[in-house]
């Protein structure tokens, strides 16, 4: 009986350290909300800055990548630029409808919503993270196991693509002669979707089309 208690305290340690631990990586939007639905970051709004957080502390993360995922069949333009920077990153790779981004051993990305058929994507390389000069938290709740690390802020600005952008971000540690590839949890994950006209764009607009309508009547009634 013992022995049974002390299996389950164990594995319950084991559980909880796992749960409140902060990942090798994640994603951040500030001020976006944290749905438990999907467990991402979801912002609604096609301008936003996006945090991509490496917990770099004990062994730099190598060649990291940042993936859009889109709805197949929509378009639009899509431009990310480090903060600070006026250059946007270049897109590295793409992928067609159903596929994942492949990570350096030749695994394919976690699958998880909204990857699989219905989807495309573009992947941004965004380097190295090497730093621990940044104070970082788990961003799922941003107070436990407050650690160091590196973190890159991006400003994202998104035109078309009227269902959003889902984001991840993936690829390696080198520890010794081990590679280990990686990538942010489901958990950890952002994404926008497409804002929702202000009261008052929605007033104009239907005042516009109003006016529309009588001119168009008195025209047809002279």
């Amino acid at each position: 009986m013992k022995k049974f208690i002390m299996t389950t305290v164990l594995a319950l340690t084991m559980i909880a350290t796992q749960a409140f631990a902060i990942p090798n990586l994640q994603l951040y939007i500030p001020g976006a909300t944290y749905t438990d639905t999907d467990d991402t970051w979801v912002i609604s709004s096609n301008s936003f800055e996006l945090w991509v957080i490496g917990n770099a502390k004990f062994q730099p993360i190598s060649d990291v990548y940042l993936a859009a995922a889109y709805a197949t069949g929509e378009t639009g333009t899509i431009s990310i630029t480090p903060s600070g920077s006026l250059t946007p990153l270049a897109m590295a790779f793409s992928g067609v409808d159903g596929s994942r981004p492949s990570l350096g051993d030749g695994s394919k990305l976690t699958p998880h919503d909204p990857w699989g058929p219905g989807t495309s994507w573009f992947s941004y390389f965004l380097g190295d993270f090497t730093s621990s000069a940044d104070t970082i938290y788990d961003y799922t709740n941003g107070t436990s196991d407050k650690g160091t690390g590196q973190i890159n802020k991006y400003n994202v600005d998104i035109t078309g693509y009227a269902s959003g952008l889902h984001f991840d971000a993936y690829d390696h540690i080198e520890t010794g002669n081990h590679t280990q590839y990686i990538f942010a949890p489901n958990s950890h994950d952002g994404e926008n979707t497409s804002p929702v006209p202000e009261p008052g764009t929605v007033v104009l607009l239907g005042a516009g089309l109003l006016s529309l309508a009588i001119y168009g009547k008195r025209r047809r009634n002279s």
